[in-house]
This record gives structure tokens, sequence and C-alpha cells, in this order.
């Protein structure tokens, strides 16, 4: 669910009030996204506070990261479960009866700090670390660890265990980079290499191992809440972007690396805390085939997960499966997780799944099912996928930004739910999970849906023929009409909708499905989107005659400037040129009111350079100054292509709402891109 908002954000503390960038009274924009998180574990300056949202992350081919979760995303967001540990013979690690990680994500900001020497700033005020003026120092008040403190006070009362990070590889919450930028280091890889820098990292280690928490007594070394410690989430040689790679953290230097550098930490965690597990947190990148083709086994990202795996003091093996980001497909992930599994038979470690996430909702089910079928029969320790969510303290559903999100309830999450009692030991012995679909069409224009083919099965197969398209009604129904048109089953489990005539906007319908064992799925939804006869388009801005009136919000302190090029366009011979400093959101106010609400699709062309930007756009609409936002996506990094946003689907604006539109932002993240020809088809 998307959340109407209004412009611009509440200032952080000791921070103006902003005026609104049309001239009406400041209000409140991006729209409230979620309650504030209770933790960060991040490294991260005192100097500054951090707002707007922007998006989550995740790892590609070039190191760079990109999603679209804001840096609000609560602590616990994460799967569901796991068994008790196979933990290493020694450890005194309670079995855990479900776990989390405690790493919320703010999204990635490649490029400069956007003050003072902070590469993130603040996380809602929150801040763990800061530089005292010769060495980095800890924030154990209201406004820093205290929030950790909550955290394990309340995953304790809710039987949750808990995986804490020490430190990002990515620059959400400040991460290795801070302590580079702290020392006043060139390379990234700095962080595993500087005796400074690693001093200063044991420092932190030892402070949160000792740390007696103010709610529980309880000292976080001896506290059975926290299942493992890992060293790093996510550590590589590459990082967000700020600080280049040496030539030292190469594939012919793996060894001296990263590696080098988990054993020693790991031995350190273990010399103050003998009784948690430890996991060096990698996505589980191989080095088998130095020089290949393949960047995951080429040692390319200064990675060896079986190494790492394999040290004395290391307890766990660790992996992360995002096959969009990595250039690969979902069948390439269960052979993933496989091998996985056979090394951490071969060298006697149980393996950890620490997240996987596939966006595509429509074959996330089976998916879903087919990568924790395989790690669990592979004798699989535990699994987390990113990321479950659910209802926010205000009764609306957090956003999902990133597209990753999974709700609960939901199908999806039933069928991860099926999963962890199945790692417990349970016989899968469980109703089929009929899956929500959805589809678009245009007004008077019928659609088909493969109902049952993201439907999933337990020792029995899907009944097409079953499907029931009015549960609450006895017997099958076949056919149902709703407002807005028809819909209609076949045998094969097809689902055709007719919309009525002149009908546009969202018409559903709730199914369920039967096994070959006779037994009843949950209910699942399908959602048609029916568009506007888009006509003619509406240009809104082409830039042939200037900036427009565009310019960044100015309630932002850092986001960066605007100015008419004619380096690159698709209408005419000149765009905007956007040099994002910070990343922020930028815009302008319409000439006129436009009317969009007869459109489908609002469309724009960008050409990115060096770094890829979550994209997002938002709307203000009517005379109220009243605003309405789109949901995120990615552009990648180099390339050039066109934004569309779905205006009946993926912008929280009614028709109503779009009939008069006055203004628009889109949000861009730090770097120099081109933007041109926006558009309402």
């Amino acid at each position: 669910m998307r959340t109407r908002g209004r412009w611009p954000p509440t200032p952080g503390p000791g921070i103006p009030p902003p005026r609104s960038p049309f001239g009406a009274p400041p209000t409140r924009w991006p729209p409230p996204c979620s309650r504030r998180p209770p933790c960060s574990t991040s490294t991260t300056s005192s100097s500054e506070g951090a707002w707007p949202r922007r998006g989550r992350s995740f790892s590609t081919r070039s190191g760079r990261r990109s999603r679209g979760t804001p840096g609000s995303a609560s602590c616990g967001a994460c799967g569901w479960t796991r068994p008790p540990w196979a933990a290493t013979p020694g450890s005194s690690a309670p079995p855990p009866s479900s776990c989390c990680r405690t790493t919320t994500r703010a999204p990635d900001r490649p490029g400069p700090p956007r003050r003072s020497d902070s590469i993130q700033g603040k996380a809602d005020g929150v801040y763990f670390q800061y530089w005292d003026g010769t060495k980095p120092a800890y924030n154990d008040g209201a406004d820093g660890l205290e929030h950790l403190d909550y955290v394990l006070w309340k995953a304790r009362q809710s039987g949750i265990k808990l995986v804490i990070p020490f430190v990002n590889n990515w620059n959400a919450y400040g991460g290795m980079d801070q302590y580079v930028r702290w020392a006043k280091g060139q390379y990234h890889d700095d962080f595993y290499t500087n005796p400074t820098i690693k001093g200063w990292f044991k420092g932190w280690i030892t402070h949160l191992l000792n740390r007696v928490n103010t709610l529980t007594g309880v000292a976080y070394k001896d506290d059975p809440t926290i299942m493992a410690w890992e060293l790093a989430n996510e550590p590589r040689c590459k990082g967000s972007g700020n600080y280049p790679t040496s030539s030292g953290c190469t594939t012919a230097n793996v060894g001296a690396t990263v590696t080098a550098w988990a054993d020693e930490m790991s031995r350190h965690v273990k010399s103050v805390d003998a009784k948690h597990l430890v996991s060096a947190g990698d996505e589980g990148f191989y080095c088998t085939d130095p020089g290949g083709s393949d960047w995951t086994d080429n040692c390319g990202e200064g990675v060896d997960t079986v190494a790492l795996a394999k040290l004395p003091k290391m307890d766990l093996m660790s992996l992360h499966l995002y096959p969009d980001g990595w250039g690969k497909d979902a069948a390439w992930g269960t052979t993933w997780i496989k091998k996985h599994l056979a090394d951490g038979r071969r060298i006697g470690k149980p393996v950890m799944l620490g997240e996987f996430g596939l966006l595509s909702k429509a074959v996330r089910n089976p998916v879903y099912r087919e990568w924790t079928d395989a790690f669990v029969s592979g004798g699989g320790a535990g699994f987390l996928y990113w990321l479950i969510a659910g209802t926010q303290d205000d009764g609306t559903l957090y956003p999902d930004y990133d597209g990753f999100t999974v709700y609960c309830p939901s199908p999806v999450c039933t069928t991860i739910t099926n999963a962890s009692a199945a790692i417990r030991g349970r016989l899968p012995l469980f109703p089929p999970v009929a899956d929500d679909d959805t589809a678009v069409t245009t007004s008077g224009t019928a659609v088909t849906v493969d109902a049952t083919a993201n439907d999933v099965a337990y020792l029995a197969r899907i009944r097409p023929e079953t499907l029931d398209l009015d549960p609450a009604t006895a017997g099958r129904q076949a056919s149902l009409t709703v407002t807005g048109g028809t819909f209609t089953a076949d045998a094969s489990g097809k689902v055709a909708f007719t919309p009525a005539e002149g009908f546009s906007g969202r018409a559903s319908a709730t199914y369920r499905v039967r096994d070959s064992l006779l037994r009843w799925s949950g209910t699942a939804t399908i959602t048609v989107t029916v568009k506007p006869d888009p006509g003619a388009a509406i240009r809104l801005f082409s830039f042939e005659d200037g900036v427009q009136g565009w310019a960044p919000g100015n309630w932002q302190s850092d986001a960066g400037t605007v100015a008419q090029s004619a380096e690159w366009a698709t209408d005419g011979t000149h765009g905007l040129r956007v040099d994002a400093t910070g990343g922020g959101w930028f815009g302008a106010a319409f000439p006129e009111p436009a009317d969009l609400s007869a459109k489908g699709t609002l469309k724009y062309d960008i050409k990115t350079g060096a770094a890829g930007t979550s994209t997002s756009v938002a709307l203000q609409t009517g005379s109220g100054w009243a605003w309405c936002q789109s949901t995120w996506g990615w552009q990648n990094q180099d390339g050039t292509g066109t934004v569309e946003i779905d205006l009946t689907s993926a912008m929280s604006c009614t028709t109503e709402d779009l009939k008069d539109v006055r203004g628009m932002f889109v949000w861009v993240s730090p770097g120099t891109f081109h933007i041109d020809d926006i558009r309402a088809e």
C-alpha cells in the first residue's frame, strides 16, 4: 500500500522548517513510511540528521548497490525461522526458536559525504559511533545503543534470536567507509588492512560484546537472545563507490585481505565472547576459477567463501542469494544453494542462508518453495529472506520500496512458514498454497491469467479444474461478475477477465483450488488493472528552452544542481543535466494544472553515468498541496532507459486526484544523470 503524504519532510533536530518549492506553506513529504527503527549497527558521525527516504540496495556485478527500501525499515523485518543449530563442538549458543538480522537497510549513497566527515549521517536521529576528534567513540545513550538494548529486550520477549553484523560493507549507516574516512584512507579495502582501523574495529567489537543491557542487566556476550555475530554484512573488496579498490585486494591476494581480516577478527570475537556463533556474513562468492568468466566464482570480489568458513574460529558458512542483481536466474539460485550445502558438509560447517530475494511476484511463490526445499533437504541449518513486512503503527502496510517485500499474512508468507516448519522436522503435509496474481490490460480488452501456475502443492499436485472463483458460495463457481467486468475460469486453471464497457481501474476476484489429495488451499486474489485509453501523450517537460523551473527541493541542503544540457536528449536537442551531490528530490511546478486522469503511464527518459539511481516520482495534486508518490524502481549505471510509472497501480493517487496535477518531483541518487521528455501517455 502506498501512503498519501504532504510535502516536504519533517525537519530534523536543529534544521529550520523548509519552504515549499511551490510557494505553499511547508507541509510534509515524503509520506510517513514506517515506524522508526529501534536500532542501527552502523558507524556514523553524530554531526547530522538523515532524511529524506531513499532506496535499499542489492549487490550487483560491479559491486554497487541498488534497491528501494528507505532507511526507516524496522528492526526485525526478516525471514521467519530456523531449527536448533548444528553448532560446532563447544559452542554454548542455545537452540533458537527463530532468528532475525538486526541490520536495517538504508539506501547506499555513492559519492562524497553530505556534510562534515560523515558517510551517511544519523539514522533517524540514532547513531552508535562518532568521531571525538582523535578516534571513534561510542554513543551509549538514549539516541544510541539503548535502542539496541530495546531490540534485544523485545526479541527476548518474542522468542526471536538475533544475528547481528558488526559493520556494513555498504554505505548504509556509515559502514566500512566511515572508518576509512576517519583514518583518511585511500581505498575501501583499507578497512581490512590498515592497523589503525583494525584497532578501532576491535575496540568497537569489544565495547559491544561487553555492554550490559540497560533493560535486562545481561551483557551482550552472555545474552542467549543473540544467536550469532557476523563480522560484517556482505564483506567485499569493493564498496559503494566512496573509495576505489586497491591493487592489493585482487584475485592473487585474496588471502591477504578479506580472509586474513576475518581470521584476525573472528579470533578477537572469540577471545571476548566464547558463547556465541560467529559468521563472516559474506554472500558466498567463490574463488574456484580465478580469471574465469563467472564473477561469482572467479575471486573478483576478493571473497573466498570456503576459505572464510574453514577458519578455525568461524562457526558458520554464509551465503546470500539475489539472482536479479547478480545477472542470474532462479534455477541458478537452486544450484547456488546446493553447491554451498555440499561445501558445508565437506568442511564440516553448518550453512546459513542469511538473505534471499526475488523480484518477480509472478513466480516468487514456487521459486521460494524450490529454494527452501533444496535448502531443507540438503541439510541447511537455517534461512532468512529479505524481507518480511506487515502493518505499521498507523495501521497501513509497510511500503514495498524495493520490490522484495513479502507481507504477512499472504500466500508467499504461508509458503515460507511451511518451510520453517519443515526445517524443524515436520512432515510437509501442508494444504496447497494458492498465490496472488496480477494482470494489466487496456479499456475494452480482455486479458487471461494463468492463475494456478504459481500455486504450490505438497506431496501432491494442483488440480486446476477445481479452481473456485467464489469460495464463500457453495459449490465451484467458474464465473464471477464484479464491478468492472467478469472473471471466467477454464479447466486448465486459466482465468479470463473481460472489462465492462468504459471501465478503467482495478477489478479483483478471490479464488481457491484443491490438490490431488482433495485439500483446499487458502484464498488468493486475482487483480486486474484496466488502463484508460491512453490517447495522445501530454508532454510535461522537454527542456528545449531551459530548465523550465526545475531545481532541487529547497528543504534539502545538499541534493545537487540542475542545468540545461545538449550532451544528451531524446526530444529535440536539449535535456536536463542533474548533478546530484547528495541525492534527493528534483522537480518543478507545472505552468498550469494538468489533467492526467485519462492517462495510464508517466514516463521520462534517463541516461546514467558511473552510478545508477533509485527512481520514484511525486505528484502534487489539487490546490491543497497534497502529494502522492510512486513505488520505487532502479536504473543501472552506464546506460539509458525510460522510467515508466503506472498511474493506475504504482501511484497512491486516485483518478480524481490526477484530474488536477500541479507539479512533480523525481528522486535522483548521488551521481550525474541526464533526464528528458517527461510525458504522460
